[in-house]
């Protein structure tokens, strides 16, 4: 077998991205869902903004930008050790 090539798989910096994004997204998956279902309203008054804008696009925004964040953390930490 020859070693020629790219290799395939996540990098380093991949690798860790996903996994902080995952621990620090889904608890606040979970805390958004929860605040959202004991929300109170006003009898006879519609106050539930709904799922996809109040859940689910902050908690995805936040995980992208947590995974972002810790890949260039990871590369810049990496391409400093150099």
């Amino acid at each position: 077998m020859d070693d020629i090539g790219p290799k395939g798989g996540l990098s380093t910096e991949g690798k860790w991205g996903c996994l902080v994004a995952i621990m620090l997204g889904f608890p606040i998956f979970l805390f958004l869902v929860f605040i959202d279902a004991i929300g109170d309203c006003e009898p006879y008054t519609d106050c539930k903004k709904g799922f996809l804008t109040q859940v689910l696009l902050p908690s995805v925004a936040i995980t992208f930008g947590v995974f972002l964040l810790t890949r260039w953390a990871i590369r810049a930490a990496r391409d400093s050790s150099r």
